[in-house]
């Protein structure tokens, strides 16, 4: 088995020496929290076992495409349970099967838009019934599970529990909402602090900013890969970038890393402002080749843009729609820490549903108006 992504060499790290640590092909770096603990816990599991051989890489293979298949499978259902019609989740998962995203098998991309299906379910099952300490646990069991997974999910969230406390609603379902994440983050917490320095569930954020923001970083990951910018970079392919990790701790190299890029920033404001403008257009209209690169562009990812215009639509007629308040957040909130990092098509893999969702629902709307008129 090739183990060259960051969480699959921490799930093969954790079964060789039962430690969560050595994310980096160059050379042991040690203890890391360089990804969230969720998912190469998860590879971790199902390597003990299938093994490392045949079974085991087809098994981790298979995992984001079974959590895909289950995103599809669930959206009428979740449609139906928010108060939209059943045909708006099912024309939300044909649109899914006309996008097919690809499998991304090394990293936690599906997983996480699976558990952000599941959670924003339950937060809405919520939003009706506010006093149920039950629905209030659930929600905040599977927003720590998720943060475990996809950190960044953690933004949308805690706007969403403001809104309830700058309303004045101080209850115990409230309460528990807010609590139980940080609770079941805490162990993670107080490990990465203890061994790291650092309290982050994730601390890489220094390093993808570096990586992002030099003088010869493109927008996007593939082209820097190409350029072979990013292995300049990266401790995952630069024996001196490792060698610095391993030398300063991935804390000190990672806030080291991030003082770096700022300064190039301040430095290259024009470019970094470019940089950013790019990354933004491509995290919503994605392009194997550049703006030229449309004009030869696979038809899936030219569905994709077509349902992004529709979701935008949707965003805008569905607002006042209370239930889905929180897929809202999550579709505005979510890619902004994207935005500034470098661009791969995968980073929109966790809320590619809500796409879906909401371009079905506005033409399913369109198609209404249209009929009235």
């Amino acid at each position: 088995m090739e183990f060259n992504a960051e969480p699959i060499r921490i799930a093969h790290n954790l079964r060789e020496t039962g430690n969560f640590a050595n994310p980096f092909s160059p050379l042991p770096t040690g203890p890391t929290a360089h990804i969230a603990p969720g998912f190469p816990a998860l590879q971790f599991l199902l390597m003990e076992t299938f093994g490392d051989g045949a079974a085991g890489w087809l098994a981790l293979q298979t995992l984001p495409v079974v959590a895909l298949c289950l995103e599809l499978a669930v959206l009428p259902w979740f449609a139906r349970g928010i108060g939209l019609s059943f045909w708006t989740g099912a024309l939300a998962a044909v649109f899914g099967l006309l996008n097919k995203p690809g499998s991304e098998p090394q990293w936690e991309a599906h997983l996480a838009g699976l558990l952000g299906l599941f959670l924003c379910a339950v937060v809405c099952r919520f939003e009706l019934n506010r006093q149920s300490l039950v629905l209030a646990l659930g929600t905040g069991v599977l927003s720590g599970a998720l943060f475990y997974f996809q950190p960044v999910f953690a933004l949308p969230y805690v706007c969403w529990v403001i809104s309830f406390l700058r309303r004045g609603h101080f209850t115990r379902s409230v309460l528990i909402i807010s609590l139980v994440p940080a609770a079941l983050c805490l162990p993670w917490s107080l490990r990465n602090y203890w061994t790291l320095g650092t309290p982050e569930i994730r601390d890489n954020f220094g390093l993808e900013l570096y990586v992002s923001f030099n003088d010869c970083a493109p927008y996007g990951l593939k082209e820097n890969l190409a350029s072979f910018c990013h292995g300049a970079h990266h401790p995952n392919s630069s024996v001196e970038e490792a060698a610095d990790v391993k030398r300063l701790g991935e804390f000190n190299y990672n806030r080291a890393r991030f003082r770096r890029a700022c300064g190039w920033i301040l430095a290259h404001p024009a470019v970094a402002l470019a940089l950013i403008a790019k990354r933004f257009w491509f995290f919503w209209f994605p392009s194997d080749g550049g703006l030229s690169g449309y004009r030869l562009e696979r038809a899936r990812l030219l569905y994709q843009h077509i349902f992004t215009i529709l979701a935008i639509c949707g965003l805008y007629w569905s607002w006042k729609r209370y239930c889905l308040r929180f897929v809202h957040l999550c579709f505005l909130l979510f890619p902004m820490v994207y935005y500034v990092v470098e661009f791969d098509p995968r980073y929109r893999y966790p809320i590619l549903w809500m796409t879906w969702l909401l371009a079905a629902y506005a033409t399913l709307e369109l198609f209404a108006r249209c009929r009235r008129s």
